[in-house]
């Protein structure tokens, strides 16, 4: 498993205690299209991008196998109207105690 620790401190933070073991395994062996690892921009956000579900962390583990970039919009960006806007860069750290 490849997780830095600021991601596991979000997976403590944000999943079920029960959850959180299913999560990391998730999270630590997701893989992208070419079957590299994901790197922790992808992993924070299929993380951010699940809202603390495990369906949709799954859901989005999976897309990360077909086309990252939809995940990087699940966890970076939020509707405005018609229009997506970036409102968080994950390619930084989670803040500690946050994120």
């Amino acid at each position: 498993m490849n997780m830095q620790s600021d991601i596991i401190e979000y997976i403590d933070r944000v999943f079920q205690e029960e959850e959180r073991d299913t999560a990391r395994e998730l999270v630590g062996s997701a893989v992208l299209h070419d079957g590299t690892a994901a790197d922790p921009r992808c992993q924070r956000a299929a993380l951010v991008g699940s809202r603390g579900s495990m369906r949709q962390l799954k859901y989005l583990v999976e897309l990360l196998k077909i086309d990252y970039r939809d995940v990087l919009v699940a966890g970076e960006y939020e509707g405005r109207g018609n229009d997506l806007h970036r409102v968080r860069d994950l390619s930084l750290p989670f803040p500690a105690g946050g994120g």
